[in-house]
């Protein structure tokens, strides 16, 4: 049925315009698609975990490869719908704990890389690649080193602030904070933006075909 582009990018555009109606206030178009879609996606998602997680695990692993212990993974898993059920739904506890605990131990194992190579990469040079005084090398890192100092400094609750040093230093930092939670902050408007331009040329010109 939705094979033909017309009738997939009509019933596309339908649903668009369902979701935008929600500029103008909630209503039960908005509630349609939306339902509709997030069933769409958990079917989806379900579907694929049976294909490309259960049922190879199933026919191959287990079946073939005689790797039995996998049942029981299986089993805990499916612990989890006995939340639907009241008089054995602290069953469901048991795999909930367990993926929390592989969560946190799997955060602690893995997580610290990032910050440290974030903690390495403060070290900058401060020698620079050109001659001049306005090398793009030596400025930049004479202003990251200036900001990561007032930035830390900002957050230098134990030590009085009653200093120029200190006052200035926290200064510095408060300023380069806004600016780069606004410079987010833009930037996630900016995704918005993108993604509602996105949209309309859909709408204005796979549906209605008034722009190339």
């Amino acid at each position: 049925m939705f094979d033909n582009p017309t009738i997939a990018n009509t019933v596309g555009a339908i649903f668009t315009l369902f979701i935008f109606s929600y500029l103008w206030k909630e209503n039960a178009l908005y509630r349609l698609a939306e339902h509709i879609y997030v069933g769409l996606s958990a079917g989806y998602i379900v579907t694929m975990n049976w294909h490309t997680t259960l049922k190879p695990a199933i026919q191959q692993e287990i079946a073939v490869d005689k790797q039995y212990y996998l049942i029981t993974a299986i089993i805990i898993g499916l612990l989890m719908y006995t939340r639907y059920f009241p008089k054995i739904a602290w069953l469901a506890r048991i795999p909930m704990s367990i993926w929390v605990g592989y969560g946190v131990g799997y955060v602690l194992v893995f997580s610290p890389a990032p910050f440290i190579t974030q903690i390495t990469n403060s070290f900058q040079k401060f020698s620079a690649k050109y001659t001049t005084w306005y090398g793009t090398n030596t400025v930049n890192n004479i202003l990251f080193f200036i900001f990561l100092i007032g930035t830390m400094m900002y957050f230098f609750f134990t030590v009085k602030r009653d200093n120029p040093i200190m006052v200035g230093g926290a200064t510095i930092g408060r300023y380069v904070l806004m600016l780069a939670f606004g410079s987010a902050f833009g930037n996630t408007v900016q995704g918005r933006v993108s993604l509602f331009i996105g949209r309309c040329q859909y709408l204005l010109g796979d549906w209605l075909h008034l722009i190339k």
